[in-house]
């Protein structure tokens, strides 16, 4: 909006733009920074409110004559806000405005990849790209590096550790080195161990048990039995003879109905083909709490 122009002509101008959202115009004194926020009445007819929303970078881009990179983050979520109707009228602004660049993002490979198939809008709609996991050693460097900024030391068995129990899933990693942390400055800890790294993932867990167990409640025996070999064995014995008599898992095409249907609970998810929990913390109940 900087960009466009003086505020006086770009506030006109969204106002006379969008006749179907209401404008709210936040300006931060401290900063400068000006951001805006549309809010909609509930009846309000999704795939035209879209038009008028996602019609207006391209006009901001024209009137201020500069070029602009917009990116979507968690895109899956278009799903909940008219779903394929919003996609098409979002697919047609993308093409007719070429001052602008979309990147679209989100943590669900497997919705995203649908989103992606043929018959939806944005099939072959542009490059997609797989993110890989952040490799562990990168993780390490950056961990070892903030504790050492206080001078606390985290072993090398630790971080081990802290890597298998988080899965590499950012979020996870983040939140147990984020505990770790704040047990190392409550304990004034020099040095961190698998101890403490042990002690800090069964406090998430105990905080979170409640939660599991509600959620394991609401499970079927077959996906209850599916989630414990994955706990337990990983991905790679889940479809083998030995693996699905352990766990009496049935038949491989049980095994597949059962995963998939885990997968749109949004309880696993799939990377390279192979299925993992979205939440590592629920892997580690199931190891602790189910026999």
């Amino acid at each position: 909006m900087r960009s466009a122009g003086p505020w006086d002509r770009v506030k006109g101008w969204i106002g006379r733009f969008i006749q179907r959202v209401q404008p709210t115009i936040t300006m931060n004194p401290a900063t400068g920074e000006t951001s805006i926020s549309l809010s909609r009445a509930a009846d309000s007819d999704a795939s035209l409110l879209a038009a008028e929303v996602f019609a207006m970078p391209g006009e901001l881009a024209r009137n201020g004559r500069f070029r602009m990179a917009i990116c979507l983050d968690e895109f899956q979520q278009i799903d909940l806000f008219g779903g394929t109707a919003v996609e098409n009228v979002l697919r047609n602004e993308v093409q007719r405005q070429r001052e602008i660049g979309y990147v679209f993002s989100g943590s669900q490979p497997s919705l995203m990849e649908e989103m992606l198939s043929s018959g939806r809008p944005f099939h072959k709609a542009g490059p997609a790209v797989f993110l890989e996991k952040i490799p562990v050693a990168a993780w390490k460097d950056f961990i070892r590096a903030q504790f050492k900024s206080r001078r606390r030391k985290v072993t090398e068995q630790a971080l081990d550790r802290l890597m298998k129990a988080a899965d590499l899933i950012p979020y996870d990693v983040q939140r147990m080195a984020h505990e770790l942390w704040d047990y190392a400055e409550l304990e004034d800890r020099a040095e961190l161990d698998i101890r403490e790294v042990d002690l800090v993932i069964d406090e998430l867990v105990r905080t979170q048990s409640e939660y599991f167990e509600r959620l394991w409640e609401q499970l079927t025996f077959r996906q209850r039995a599916v989630l414990q070999a994955l706990s337990h064995r990983g991905p790679t014995d889940l479809h083998s003879q030995a693996g699905r008599e352990e766990y009496r898992l049935g038949a491989a095409s049980t095994v597949q109905k059962a995963l998939q249907s885990l997968d749109s609970q949004d309880i696993l998810d799939r990377y390279h083909g192979a299925y993992f929990f979205v939440d590592p913390l629920f892997a580690t109940w199931i190891r602790k709490s189910i026999e």
